[in-house]
C-alpha cells in the first residue's frame, strides 16, 4: 500500500464520518443535510471502488466490479438538490428524475456484465481499468463476447464524457441559483455574511476544478493510450476529493448558522413582494423633483432586479389564497414623499451603522410598510435595500479615510465602525461603489 492508497483510504473513512455528522447533528434543515450526506457517501463509495481496484480485490470478486460505477452520476444532481433545499425551494418526488441517468447506466452496465462468466468479467475489467494496450488477440476475445455495440460504447468513453457534461451543466445551474438567491437577499438585508452561500459557491467551483483535473489526468491520457491506473497523476482527481472532504467537515460545523440565516431571509421577505411582478416606474423628471440636497448620494442608474427562487412561487400561491396581503401601488406623489422619509431617517438616525439592519426595520423607522419601502427603493430610486444602505456606509468610510483624525485607523476597525460585519464585505462594497479598494482610495487622496 503506497501513499495514494493511504490518502484514498483516509478519504473513505472521513466521508463516512462526515455523512454521519450531517445526518445526526441537530440542524434547522435536515433535508439539506440529507442531500449533502448522500453526496458525501456517494463520493466515498467511488473512492472505495478506486481503492479496491488498485488493491486487486475485484480479481477475486469480479461480479461486483461495476456496482459502484454509476454513483458518479448522482453527484451533480445531489449538489443541485442541496442548493434548492438550502435556498428554500420545495422538494417533492418529481425531483427524482434527476437520478434517471444513474439508474439507466446501472442497468446498461450490469445487465450485460452479469451474463458473463468470471473469466470474461476479469478480462473485461482488466481491459477497462488498465488501458495500457491489450494484445490484439485479447481484444478479439473481449469484443467477441461483448459485441460491436459495447466496443463503440467503451472505446468512445461515453460514460465519462456524459458525466463531465452532466456535472458541468449542474454546476452552472447551482451557481446561477446562488446568484439569484443573493440578489433576492439584497432586497431585504444589509449584511449577507450568514446567508450568501459563499461556501456552497466555493464547493461548486471546486467541483468544476475536479472536472478539469479529471480531463487532464484521466480522460486525455485514456484517449492517447497513455493511462496507467497506478500512476500518481492518474489518481490526482481522487486526491482532490479527499481534500474536498476536509472542506465538507468544516462546513458541517458552520452549516447550522448558515441555514438560520437563510430561514430568516425567507421568513422576513414581505409577501407583497412575491405578488408584485412589475414594480411601478416613475419618470426621470419626477424623480429629480424629489432629490434631497443634504448629502444624499446619487443613486446608481443600473436597475437591481430581484431574482426569485422556487420558494417564492410556492409562497406566492399561499399569499394569494389567504388574502391577507393586498397588492397596492404607491402614487408618484406618495412615492416621492416616502423617498424623502427614507433618506431623512437614514441620515438623521444613522441606521446604516447597525450591521444587522433589515428592510422591515428601516420601513418601520420611516413610518412605512416593508412592501412600500421596497417599492420606493426599487421603483423610484433604482436601488435595492443592500446597495442603498451600503452607499451610506461607504460614504462615511470615505469621509473617515479623508479625515486626519481617523485616516490611520486599521481597515478592519474602520469597517466595523461604519456598519460592516467583516473586512471582506467592506472591501466588496467599497469597490462596487468607488471602483477601487480602500487602500487604493487612500493612496489616490494622499493619505
Amino acid at each position: 500500500m503506497n501513499l495514494i492508497d493511504i490518502l484514498i483510504g483516509i478519504g473513505v473513512v472521513q466521508g463516512v464520518v462526515i455523512a454521519g455528522v450531517l445526518l445526526y447533528v441537530r440542524s434547522d434543515h435536515r433535508l439539506a443535510n440529507s442531500f449533502m450526506a448522500a453526496l458525501v457517501l456517494a463520493t466515498a463509495a467511488l473512492l472505495l471502488q478506486r481503492l479496491l481496484i488498485r488493491s486487486g480485490v475485484f480479481n477475486d470478486y469480479p461480479q461486483y466490479s461495476l456496482l459502484l460505477q454509476q454513483l458518479r452520476f448522482t453527484w451533480a444532481p445531489l449538489l443541485y438538490l442541496y442548493a434548492l433545499s438550502i435556498t428554500g425551494a420545495k422538494i417533492n418526488y418529481r425531483q427524482s428524475w434527476h437520478f434517471l441517468p444513474a439508474v439507466l447506466f446501472f442497468a446498461l452496465n450490469n445487465l450485460k456484465f452479469w451474463q458473463l462468466d468470471a473469466d470474461q468479467q476479469r478480462l473485461l475489467t482488466t481491459h477497462l481499468w488498465s488501458f495500457l494496450g491489450s494484445s490484439p488477440s485479447t481484444e478479439t476475445i473481449i469484443w467477441g463476447f461483448m459485441g460491436g455495440f459495447w466496443r463503440i460504447l467503451i472505446e468512445s468513453h461515453f460514460h465519462m464524457i456524459f458525466f463531465v457534461a452532466q456535472s458541468a451543466v449542474y454546476c452552472f445551474l447551482v451557481l446561477k441559483l446562488i446568484k439569484g438567491h443573493n440578489q433576492r437577499l439584497e432586497l431585504h438585508f444589509s449584511s449577507l455574511e450568514q446567508m450568501n452561500l459563499r461556501w456552497l459557491r466555493l464547493l461548486t467551483i471546486s467541483f468544476l476544478v475536479f472536472l478539469v483535473l479529471l480531463l487532464l489526468f484521466n480522460r486525455i491520457p485514456l484517449l492517447l493510450n497513455l493511462y496507467d491506473v497506478s500512476a500518481p497523476l492518474a489518481n490526482a482527481y481522487a486526491v482532490l476529493l479527499v481534500i474536498l472532504f476536509y472542506g465538507l467537515a468544516v462546513s458541517a460545523l458552520l452549516q447550522p448558522s448558515l441555514i438560520r440565516g437563510v430561514v430568516q431571509a425567507l421568513e422576513s421577505e414581505p409577501k407583497w413582494e412575491k405578488r408584485q411582478t412589475h414594480p411601478p416606474q416613475v419618470s426621470n423628471s419626477e424623480v429629480s423633483n424629489a432629490e434631497v440636497s443634504n448629502g444624499e448620494q446619487e443613486p446608481s442608474s443600473e436597475q437591481e432586479s430581484a431574482s426569485h427562487t422556487h420558494s417564492i412561487a410556492v409562497k406566492e400561491d399561499e399569499a394569494e389564497s389567504d388574502g391577507k396581503y393586498k397588492r397596492s401601488k404607491i402614487s408618484n406623489e406618495d412615492g416621492q414623499r416616502s423617498r424623502i422619509k427614507l433618506v431623512e431617517v437614514m441620515q438623521e438616525q444613522e441606521l446604516y451603522l447597525n450591521p444587522d439592519l433589515t428592510l422591515p426595520e428601516l420601513a418601520e423607522a420611516a413610518g412605512l410598510t416593508a412592501p412600500q419601502a421596497s417599492q420606493v427603493l426599487n421603483g423610484q430610486m433604482n436601488q435595492n435595500f443592500f446597495s442603498f444602505v451600503n452607499s451610506y456606509r461607504i460614504d462615511l468610510a470615505r469621509r473617515m479615510l479623508l479625515d486626519p483624525a481617523t485616516a490611520e485607523m486599521p481597515i478592519v476597525e474602520l469597517a466595523f465602525e461604519v456598519g460592516f460585519k467583516s473586512k471582506s464585505s467592506f472591501y466588496d462594497a467599497f469597490k462596487r461603489v468607488t471602483d477601487m479598494t480602500p487602500t487604493q482610495f487612500k493612496r489616490t487622496t494622499g493619505n
